[in-house]
């Protein structure tokens, strides 16, 4: 008799799997035409608790669930509480219990960590490994986008801008639908509960074409494009000090286009299955390396991110209300936290200054920087962004440090020693002529938009995909 954890190794549910795409996918959706009402809540939230087991650990539910319980019942005692220090309490208590298991599960040994290489260090003390190791827990997927998820709903309901949810089954629906689950997009309240309510009521009315049409884009996009061009940068990322310029420049410009595809695939694929249980997503992506400021990219780039932190951070600190001082320091904090929601390393915090630095580069040169032609507005946006993924894959700071020096020709101007950089300069002029001329899959309606060349094409490429799936890779924003 298997145990669960070498099921859970057999079945690992990605949507880039024969699991997931033969056996979870036809059953849950089988099963869902055939309910409706409180049946069809209760089977959508035991189906999504389900993947989210076999995404991971089946431990990952229970920081789920503590989140999804908790924000339940403080959200209908916040709407009724008229105190203020009662409600400020309530909201408290739901801000250390979801931050606090996010602090926990993420950024702890990281904290610990540096205090180990600093002041415990610098003391002589020695027990911090053993602290460190206890606190080395493994991260369940998608906790940073779900309790992003609970705080949103939480705070508005503190704010009288929402009302607290009496259902529990579509409330934890809410806060679990397998499509967003994982890597997003994060959805507000007035987003999916609507929705769900509105399958409660009426049942599923799947739009096939749409949610089939912009899956299989977003499958194409993983396994042909995303993972061929991971292959290739692996291949330089993995001794930097090896790189010369020219490689170093193929790797970080490799690297922007792989993340591009990897990230946009997985929210496509997230819309597309939403879409076949009637549900609209929010759209996370808007063409970001069209951008034509880093102000723009962010409009662009991980939509439903960027809103959040505008929302929910950004404006609360001040915004651009209290002057430009302050306003500059605003963006450096809103950048800084960002960054280090994206992983429990301090690497990511100087990739979030990094943006931050951009932001203010940009507000104050705007009037410069906006009369100039806007080919090159666009041109310098991507190669400045594309300079910042460095941080993200980096290994470590010693290895972007090496790396940037490398790009920037600080350690001079050198050919490749390694290998014909052909192959992955076709990726690049590829990734550059698609990200440039094709519009979001997102905001097409179905196949049926496409001419008869492109549905055929659409179609072979599909097949090609599918026969690539057994060795396809794990979505990058997994690990956030």
């Amino acid at each position: 008799m298997l145990r669960l954890q070498n099921i859970v190794n057999i079945c690992n549910m990605l949507f880039n799997s024969f699991p997931f795409l033969l056996l979870f996918l036809p059953i849950v959706l089988g099963i869902s035409l055939k309910l409706k009402g409180q049946a069809l809540l209760i089977w959508l939230t035991l189906a999504s608790f389900t993947f989210y087991a076999y995404a991971g650990h089946s431990w990952f539910l229970i920081p789920m669930l503590i989140t999804t319980v908790l924000d339940f019942y403080i959200a209908p005692l916040l709407e009724r509480t008229q105190q203020t220090w009662k409600r400020r309490f309530l909201l408290g208590i739901s801000l250390i219990g979801n931050l606090g298991l996010l602090f926990y599960f993420k950024y702890s040994g990281l904290i610990l960590l540096t205090c180990q290489d600093s002041i415990l260090k610098w003391f002589g003390i020695q027990w911090g490994h053993q602290l460190l190791s206890f606190l080395s827990v493994a991260l369940p997927a998608g906790i940073s986008f779900y309790t992003f998820q609970t705080l949103s709903y939480i705070i508005d309901v503190y704010r009288r801008t929402a009302h607290a949810e009496k259902n529990f089954w579509k409330f934890a629906c809410f806060v679990s639908f397998f499509p967003h689950l994982i890597a997003g997009p994060l959805t507000r309240h007035y987003q999916l509960i609507p929705a769900l309510s509105k399958l409660k009521e009426e049942g599923i009315h799947p739009r096939w074409r749409e949610g089939l049409f912009v899956f299989v884009i977003g499958l194409n996009k993983k396994i042909l494009f995303a993972d061929r061009i991971a292959i290739l940068v692996d291949s330089y990322v993995v001794d930097v000090r090896s790189m010369t310029f020219m490689t170093a420049w193929l790797a970080f410009l490799g690297y922007s286009f792989q993340i591009y595809f990897d990230f946009s695939a997985y929210s496509d694929m997230a819309i597309g299955l939403a879409r076949f249980f009637g549900i609209e997503l929010p759209q996370n992506f808007n063409s970001p390396y069209k951008a034509l400021n880093p102000s723009d990219f962010w409009r662009r780039w991980h939509i439903t991110l960027s809103q959040w932190l505008r929302d929910y951070l950004y404006i609360p600190l001040g915004g651009n209300r209290h002057g430009t001082a302050r306003l500059l320091m605003n963006v450096l904090i809103t950048m800084f936290l960002g960054g280090l929601w994206h992983g429990a390393h301090w690497i990511f915090a100087i990739w979030g200054l990094y943006h931050g630095g951009l932001l203010i580069l940009y507000h104050l040169s705007q009037s410069y920087w906006d009369r100039t032609y806007i080919f090159f507005q666009r041109i310098i946006t991507f190669l400045l962004i594309s300079l910042g993924w460095i941080f993200f894959r980096a290994n470590n700071f010693s290895d972007s440090k090496i790396w940037l020096q490398k790009a920037l020709g600080l350690s001079g101007f050198h050919y490749p020693a390694m290998g014909s950089p052909v192959e992955i300069v076709f990726w690049l002029i590829l990734g550059l002529v698609i990200t440039q001329t094709l519009p979001n899959a997102s905001s097409f309606k179905g196949f049926r938009t496409l001419a008869v060349p492109y549905q055929i094409g659409l179609g072979a490429l599909t097949a090609l995909a599918v026969l690539f799936l057994n060795y396809s890779s794990r979505f990058l924003y997994y690990q956030f």
